[in-house]
């Protein structure tokens, strides 16, 4: 007697004829929940979210308490900020007309969120600053002297603003009680300041007689230059930094100008705002002005002075010895954005976090990097260009993997300056930017021979032995896959031209590897929570939980072909399932011979067939009489939204009921 019996259930193997499968392999397993062994259906997404717009096609939980969700219409990467204690929820983004970020301040105002934004990068200032030295300050005075002295007494008219240390010029002075007028018209190194109107400074000549000068033609002048000090050239920039301490790259260095530390510069030209392609919505509060000390406008500049953004000249007191540190922002140039005359592919996008608190994202054949701990500063000098054009990239633990529309490449190293890539010799081109995701110790993305998995220098075909490349091709359409994490799976969906299709695929192996999901509508776009790796997709203006309902879809499994060693006609099938209706299908040598449907009403049951086709039927126990007919090949196939334990055909009904 011959009979088939079912009690473990595996997932799809396409390429594999059916009669060659697995025993508990199928040709169909559709919305199915293979994990237990048994047949359980997969429950319905549930509604998280309305969206604004029908047009979203990213999202990105910002908050858990209260829930917020970035939503946009184009294909943005969301990466949170890499500062260790940030309280201000800074995230940065790419994929939009140019790289963003925004912290709880801006993003969260009105629905939808980004409520706000600002640029990411700071530009740099588009002209030098103008440098002068400030010009010197008459004051009316008067010159007393004390017989003998080599020390004069200046009285001036109002406040002189003098210190010690500093050098006057005590200007159009004759001779005074015996000074002669060429001692008198020189720098002079002032010795006290008695009083804000008064001050003494030494000469070379001592005074013959006590008194007051006799005449004044002009007076005291102050902050002068001195031949006592010794004179040297320097240059001057200035930086833009944001109300969040980002500071920008510096402008072009000023003019030369040749001072001494008892001299005044004014630094003029500071702008106030920036504007024009690649330059609007900065976040700009504050300048930093630098200057150099060597005389060469090529050198190192030292910080000098923060001012505020409107301030639009300063003057620099400071001498050579108060210079702070050095300029640390000179190369610190903001990621590519939109200004086609700099960036020819477009604005940079795939916006990925690396170790080291390192910013990675591409652009054409250009991955770029960021400074550590510093995701607004993109040193041209730390751009890596390919040969290939890049599609996708994603961090793994060995470095970043990068899809091109050639062959992948690996990207490692800790410091951004000494990046590495290494070109992969295997013909696999990533087919789909959205198809890329990280799956932790590797990433995986739509090939064209199926579903490729990368880690470190190694790539593995993971569906290989599953689906062929042409069945790959023309019926799971890897350049519209849009994959996501669930749970350790992978969840792809794709567009047919004519409709939507999913599958399941679990890269950890087992029975239950591959199974398909039934997609009735567009699947827009999706984000998986890594606190709890569920999956949220967008469908129309809704954000929805993948299998996060309680109701439970249909599901439909169909075994392989089981063969018989010569014609045989099976008399009997049994279904055992939690719950009922369940619809049996049962095929021979291809075709359908019985397609019926099991109730129950209590402990009994009702079968009502198509084929062939019958009315309701009472039955005791979920035994059914398939149609007397010869066939070499049989196959079972039961759908229902209940879970299914098992189904057995055989010859009698004697031998279902003994196994």
């Amino acid at each position: 007697m011959a009979y088939f019996k079912l009690i473990t259930f595996g997932g799809l193997a396409p390429q594999v004829s059916p009669r060659l499968l697995k025993d508990n392999l199928a040709q169909t397993a559709q919305d199915v929940n293979l994990d237990s062994g048994r047949l359980v259906p997969i429950t319905e997404d549930s509604q998280t979210l309305v969206l604004s717009s029908s047009s979203r096609t990213s999202i990105f939980k910002y908050t858990d308490s209260p829930e917020r969700w970035l939503q946009f219409d184009e294909d943005v990467d969301v990466v949170p900020g890499p500062i260790a204690g940030d309280t201000n929820n800074t995230v940065y983004w790419s994929g939009q007309s140019y790289p963003r970020m925004g912290r709880s301040d801006v993003i969260v105002g009105s629905a939808p969120f980004p409520s706000n934004f600002y640029r990411l990068g700071i530009p740099a200032p588009t002209a030098a600053p103008t440098v002068a030295l400030e010009t010197p300050t008459g004051i009316n005075a008067t010159i007393t002297t004390t017989n003998g002295s080599s020390v004069l007494t200046v009285t001036t008219a109002s406040a002189h603003g003098a210190s010690v240390g500093q050098y006057v010029k005590l200007a159009d002075f004759g001779a005074v009680n015996g000074v002669p007028a060429a001692d008198i018209n020189v720098d002079h190194k002032i010795v006290t300041v008695p009083s804000t109107t008064t001050l003494t400074v030494e000469v070379n000549s001592a005074a013959t007689s006590s008194g007051t000068s006799s005449s004044i033609t002009n007076g005291a002048t102050f902050n002068d230059a001195s031949s006592a000090l010794i004179d040297y050239s320097t240059s001057y920039v200035y930086t833009f930094v944001s109300a969040y301490g980002e500071e920008g790259p510096p402008s072009a260095a000023s003019t030369v100008v040749t001072t001494d530390d008892n001299r005044k510069v004014v630094v003029s030209g500071l702008e106030t705002s920036t504007s024009g392609t690649g330059r609007t919505n900065t976040n700009l509060s504050k300048k930093r002005i630098y200057r150099s000390n060597t005389g060469s406008n090529t050198t190192a500049f030292q910080f000098v002075a923060e001012v505020t953004l409107a301030t639009t000249s300063y003057t620099d007191t400071s001498d050579n010895d108060d210079l702070a540190e050095l300029i640390p922002s000179t190369y610190w140039i903001g990621p590519p954005n939109e200004d086609t005359s700099l960036y020819a592919d477009g604005p940079m996008k795939g916006l990925v976090a690396m170790p080291y608190g390192v910013f990675a994202g591409f652009t054409g054949k250009r991955v770029c990097f960021s400074e550590p701990f510093l995701p607004h500063a993109w040193p041209a000098a730390y751009r890596i260009t390919l040969e290939e054009e890049i599609v996708a990239i994603a961090v793994t633990s060995n470095g970043l993997v990068v899809g091109t529309k050639g062959t992948p490449y690996l990207i490692a190293g800790t410091d951004p300056q000494s990046m590495s890539a290494v070109r992969i010799e295997a013909a696999q081109a990533c087919l789909s930017k959205g198809s890329m995701v990280d799956m932790g110790e590797y990433v995986m993305y739509a090939g064209p021979d199926g579903l490729v998995a990368i880690q470190g220098a190694q790539v593995r075909i993971l569906t290989e032995g599953l689906i062929s490349p042409d069945q790959w091709q023309s019926s799971y359409y890897p350049t519209t896959i849009d994959g996501f994490l669930w749970k350790g799976r992978y969840v792809g969906y794709y567009n047919t031209g004519s409709g939507f299709g999913g599958f399941i695929f679990d890269p950890r192996g087992g029975e239950a590897t591959f199974t398909t999901l039934t997609a009735s509508e567009e699947i827009q776009g999706g984000f998986t929570d890594p606190d709890d790796n569920e999956l949220y997709i967008i469908i129309d203006n809704d954000i929805k939980k993948f299998q996060g309902g309680t109701t439970d879809q249909t599901c439909t499994w169909k075994s392989k072909e089981f063969v018989t060693a010569k014609p045989t006609s099976m008399g009997f099938a049994k279904v055992d399932a939690e719950d009922f209706p369940v619809t049996l299908k049962v095929y021979g040598d291809g075709s359908v011979i019985y397609n019926a449907t099991i109730s129950t009403s209590g402990s009994v049951y009702s079968v009502t067939g198509t084929t062939p086709s019958f009315n309701a039927t009472t039955i005791y126990e979920p035994i059914v009489r398939l149609p007397a007919s010869m066939h070499r090949t049989f196959a079972i196939e039961v759908s229902s939204a209940k879970t299914v334990n098992e189904v057995c055909i055989g010859e009698s009904i004697d031998e279902l009921r003994g196994v």
